[in-house]
């Protein structure tokens, strides 16, 4: 069975693990350089107290990651969160990113976001069918934006509407 709770300071070595598999195999993850635990611990403690960072586990071991972050600092993107998700190779196609982005979304949407970004690395078919399942409609395509593995990428971006925003900026993440 899996589990979807809230991300801990311990869980960060198993996640870094999952990342840094896509970072070194795939072009879905523009990073080049694997990335270390103090780097995503970093990551968490800036932003954890308003983002929700979430894990999935499975059979005791974690099978994926989904979090929020900042679309971009200006005071009027308060209400816009971007999002993004990975699932662990072996726990790919069962159920681990939905149930991560169910869990995710509903945070969101009960904090106040109004709007949620997913900026996908293409071609990536899985985490585009993930994303629209969801709500979240193409918005734009950066063509040829990142270089990697001997091939030019495209960057998707694609948007799904919350709740309206009441105006007041989105409350902390209750854990």
């Amino acid at each position: 069975m899996t589990t979807v709770r809230w991300a801990r300071e311990d869980d960060f070595g198993a996640v870094c693990a999952i990342v840094n598999h896509y970072i070194a195999t795939t072009t879905i993850n523009f990073r080049t350089d694997p990335q270390t635990p103090a780097e995503w611990i970093a990551d968490w403690r800036a932003g954890g107290d308003r983002y929700p960072w979430l894990v999935a586990e499975h059979e005791g071991e974690i099978a994926g990651l989904a979090y929020a972050a900042p679309w971009k600092t200006r005071p009027a993107y308060d209400w816009t969160t971007e999002v993004t998700g990975y699932v662990a190779p072996g726990a790919r196609r069962g159920g681990v990113g939905r149930a991560l982005y169910t869990r995710l979304l509903a945070s969101l949407d009960a904090q106040g976001f109004r709007t949620a970004v997913a900026v996908i690395a293409l071609p990536n078919e899985a985490s585009v069918g993930l994303h629209e399942s969801f709500g979240f409609v193409h918005a734009g395509t950066l063509t040829a934006a990142g270089y990697k593995n001997g091939v030019w990428c495209d960057t998707g971006f694609w948007q799904r509407s919350g709740p309206c925003a009441t105006g007041q900026p989105p409350r902390s993440v209750e854990p």
